[in-house]
């Protein structure tokens, strides 16, 4: 049996598709990252009986085997993420890897090689790109950048002479700090563009700066802690004289 990951809406309920529902009905267990999360997604759409198993980081070595093993024994697998298609920036790759490798390792027919079967659906950097009117025409995807400061300028100054956009995701706890290592490490007129909690209630778009992008949360969030989940789009024009290698 193949392995299916099944992508999820990252907001809004009704960016659903008619076969992931299909999947998530006909599974015999659903790994997810948070089954309190994946519970009410089942709930709102009224698939009951199924058996949910945590896959996270700590764990996802221990899960890889006993995917593996589940699938040889002819259980329908289905892998979905809290929110989005799964894997992107997300656990998994050890599950996959686990399962390729076996397959290749055993002599198959072509027509039963399908390790892995992706359920499309909507993703939080397609949806960001798509609305972006910055050039994405070639990007590059850096996923979440490093938590610690030094270690996250040390990444960002590696991409100074990149002339694609960068693409990261960034949690509302660091945003700012992610904002001001592009303001000091690149040119002020490198091109910023936010997009904040898409398809949901609070759906934000921002064009600017760096600069100005602090201003705008700044004034949104004046008396509380930023909320919401962010993707965010970086054209780097020149690089700053004090991007030089930090000791």
């Amino acid at each position: 049996m193949p392995l299916y990951l099944v992508a999820t809406p990252i907001g809004n309920l009704e960016d659903i598709s008619f076969r992931a529902l299909k999947y998530l009905e006909g599974a015999d267990l659903i790994y997810c990252e948070d089954t309190r999360v994946s519970i009410k997604l089942l709930n709102h759409f009224k698939i009951t009986g199924k058996k949910l198993i945590s896959c996270n980081k700590e764990n996802e070595s221990r899960r890889a085997l006993e995917i593996k093993e589940l699938l040889k024994n002819g259980q329908n697998i289905v892998l979905i993420s809290d929110a989005g298609t799964p894997l992107i920036s997300d656990p998994g790759k050890l599950i996959l890897k686990e399962i390729w490798e076996t397959r290749e390792s055993e002599s198959m027919h072509a027509e039963n090689k399908d390790a892995v079967i992706p359920v499309g659906g909507i993703s939080s950097l397609s949806s960001a790109l798509s609305v972006c009117p910055i050039d994405t025409s070639r990007f590059i995807f850096e996923g979440f950048l490093p938590h610690g400061g030094k270690q996250r300028r040390r990444v960002l100054k590696k991409l100074v002479n990149e002339t694609r956009a960068i693409v990261f995701f960034e949690s509302p706890h660091r945003i700012i700090d992610t904002l001001e290592d592009l303001k000091s490490i690149f040119s002020e007129d490198s091109q910023v563009f936010i997009a904040r909690e898409m398809t949901k209630l609070h759906e934000d778009f921002f064009l600017g700066t760096a600069k100005t992008a602090i201003t705008w949360l700044e004034n949104k969030f004046p008396n509380a802690k930023i909320q919401g989940e962010f993707v965010l789009i970086f054209k780097n024009a020149i690089c700053n004289e004090s991007c030089e290698e930090e000791g």
